[in-house]
């Protein structure tokens, strides 16, 4: 069976949604630049179980834990505070977690976990079940960094020029997992030109897009 077919989800679903899902999962499966496939693919289960417990209030977030051995604790924990406890994220969380994950590993880690929690979001929101993680393939991170980076004053350097809005480069530290978690934004946020924040062809005007987007960042306790 392919992957996020939603041929037969009980609303319909434009094919570029599924198709930028279907990418994601398949870079999801590889190697990164600091991260192995297996290592990827339990950061994403990591990401899933956190998002189970949502529902639970902030004191007993603090009693959830888990072992992995794929991933260092200090992994593990940051997964959790992003899919969980956005709202302690900071300079001084994010400098801590740097120094000891590197920053290119960090946002690493980041993407996957933001790129997971958003497909599983709108399956559920759909009405569908989550899709099962994808294999993991062999090989090893290539240990890359993209040039052409500055400080702009983020907590960690990004890309130098980009086509876009500053979210859009937040996480060019990973350029690979960048361009899919655009491409999940192109196609979930019903964004026909990332670069020039154009909607058109689209059911929902952009003011519509724009109230619902604020709404759930200020739900989730998004700072940006």
């Amino acid at each position: 069976m392919t992957a996020f077919d939603h041929s037969t989800a009980p609303a319909p679903v434009r094919l570029e949604i599924g198709a930028s899902h279907r990418a994601f999962w398949q870079r999801l499966a590889g190697p990164g630049a600091s991260w192995t496939g297996a290592q990827r693919v339990e950061i994403a289960l990591e990401a899933r179980r956190a998002r189970l417990a949502r529902a639970n209030p902030p004191w007993l977030r603090g009693l959830l834990t888990s072992e992995s051995d794929l991933l260092p604790p200090v992994a593990l924990a940051a997964i959790r505070t992003i899919v969980l406890d956005q709202h302690r994220i900071d300079r001084a969380w994010a400098r801590g977690v740097i120094e000891e994950l590197g920053d290119v590993a960090y946002v690493e880690l980041l993407a996957v976990s933001a790129q997971t929690v958003a497909v599983d979001a709108f399956s559920e929101a759909l009405g569908v079940g989550t899709e099962p993680l994808p294999a993991p393939r062999g090989g090893a991170p290539d240990a890359g960094r993209p040039e052409g980076l500055s400080d702009i004053g983020a907590f960690v350097p990004v890309a130098s020029a980009f086509p876009g809005p500053n979210v859009g480069r937040a996480m060019s530290l990973a350029p690979d997992d960048n361009g899919t978690f655009l491409g999940l934004v192109g196609s979930m946020y019903a964004v026909s030109d990332f670069g020039e924040l154009v909607w058109k062809d689209r059911p929902l005007s952009r003011p519509q897009v724009e109230l619902v987007a604020a709404r759930v960042s200020a739900i989730n306790e998004c700072f940006y």
